[in-house]
């Protein structure tokens, strides 16, 4: 579905009052039919700083150049709306389908520029100037491309000149949109000239990306200034604009964070993650802010599964804090509920309530050790093992000893399967790093009866 020029001035128009309170520039005043005009050394252009200079002025022309219809096939917009998401292969492909002609070859001055190739975007232009002259979009085209560039003057010269022969169409005034952009503290300004020109054509082409630049611009700076509401209008504006804008998701998904709607900014986050976006850090740190927020207001389960998740991340213990001690008193809680179904020989339930105390404590060996047991007993020998083997692995690593002989159970269900080797590999390596450990004795001795 297409969102027209009025939704977006709509949505744009109420963050504008607030915005143009500060960093506005020096504006280009419209050229009208019988006003004098200045060069681009003469004066200031949206913010430029060229000082006057009187023996630069001249006559404009008494009347303005007629500027050709533009072009309404629905292939034409398909293509700036592929151009103006970045996607400029496909761009290119659909330009090249079409006939040639004003617009369709502006589209592609504006790619061969996009693609780095200047001298194609240059040839094109000069082209279009010789065939249309006085033609408002070739001069707002080229200013365009020039500021694009940083070739600012160059950007001004071209509006000049452009509102000289053809006045204040909408392609003009949206380059001077882009080129107040360009500038220090010029987004204010670009806003509201974007918004000007999509007064004057609703649906202007190319005017999504700038709008949705000009948002980004104005949302940053009002995060920065500690204004998150103002932050995230910005941030909905600019993707209204150019919807799926990273930039904008990630500053939409930083203003919610900072006005603690969690539920909404952890999902925004999630998003970005899923699209490649490194926000690791920041989405762990919301998630244990989340969680806390969760147990403050007794949601206790959906805290631990936010602590949970945070840990994932890579939150460390000191910036779980608190949530550290609610998951090992939950992954305790849970031991317990295990203990309790074991001796009613209720496996099933002993193993589920096993499994959620691993996922609040990965690295408990007592929950590790019971499950290694419970799937024994269930007959689940290879997950057995791997409970086993997983709670020596950590003990080795740690250099902590089991409380509970878990490498002899390991060994012997290792002899059971018939792999004498395995068992034998546990054993030394355990007499190897606690040879004076609590189970060393019962250790040699079932080495020795394996070595027999």
């Amino acid at each position: 579905m297409t969102i027209s020029g009025r939704v977006l001035q709509a949505a744009s128009v109420a963050l504008l009052s607030t915005a143009c309170d500060s960093g506005a520039s020096a504006p280009i005043v419209p050229v009208s039919p019988t006003a004098p005009v200045k060069s681009a050394s003469s004066g200031a252009v949206d913010g430029g700083t060229a000082s006057p200079s009187p023996s630069s002025e001249r006559a404009a022309s008494p009347l303005l150049s007629p500027q050709a219809p533009r072009l309404a096939d629905p292939a034409f917009r398909a293509a700036v709306a592929s151009f103006e998401r970045g996607e400029f292969e496909r761009a290119r492909a659909q330009e090249l389908a079409m006939a040639e002609g004003l617009d369709v070859e502006l589209l592609g001055a504006r790619l061969s520029a996009a693609q780095g190739d200047d001298i194609a975007a240059v040839r094109a232009i000069e082209s279009l100037r010789g065939r249309f002259p006085g033609e408002g979009r070739v001069f707002a085209t080229a200013a365009e491309i020039h500021a694009a560039a940083g070739r600012l003057t160059s950007a001004e010269d071209e509006i000049r000149e452009g509102l000289a022969l053809a006045g204040p169409t909408a392609d003009l005034t949206r380059a001077r949109g882009v080129l107040a952009l360009c500038r220090q503290g010029g987004a204010p300004k670009g806003l509201e000239h974007l918004l000007e020109a999509l007064d004057q054509v609703p649906d202007l082409e190319f005017t999504r990306r700038p709008l949705s630049q000009a948002h980004l611009l104005l949302g940053n700076a009002a995060l920065a200034a500690e204004n998150a509401p103002e932050a995230a209008g910005h941030a909905k504006a600019a993707l209204l604009a150019l919807p799926g804008e990273l930039e904008a998701e990630r500053l939409l998904a930083d203003a919610l964070a900072a006005l603690g709607e969690f539920d909404a900014a952890l999902d925004a986050y999630e998003q970005l993650a899923k699209r490649g976006v490194e926000v690791r850090v920041a989405l762990a740190s919301l998630y244990a802010r989340a969680a806390t927020a969760d147990l403050l207001a007794t949601r206790k389960e959906r805290a631990l599964e936010r602590w949970v998740r945070a840990r994932e991340l890579g939150a460390t213990d000191e910036e779980l804090g608190f949530g550290m001690s609610a998951l090992q008193k939950a992954a305790n809680d849970a031991i317990d509920a295990a203990v309790a179904a074991a001796r009613k020989k209720d496996l099933a339930a002993a193993q589920s309530a096993l499994e959620k105390a691993l996922r609040f404590a990965p690295q408990s060996l007592e929950a590790l050790h019971m499950l290694g047991v419970v799937k024994y007993q269930s007959g689940d020998l290879e997950g057995a093992a791997a409970s086993w083997q997983r709670a020596f692995e950590l003990a080795s690593a740690s250099g902590e000893a089991t409380v509970e002989p878990v490498h002899l159970h390991l060994a012997r269900l290792h002899l059971q399967r018939g792999q004498r080797e395995r068992a034998r590999d546990v054993l030394v390596s355990y007499l190897t790093q606690w040879p004076e450990g609590e189970f060393a004795a019962s250790t040699r001795e079932q080495l020795a009866q394996l070595e027999r």
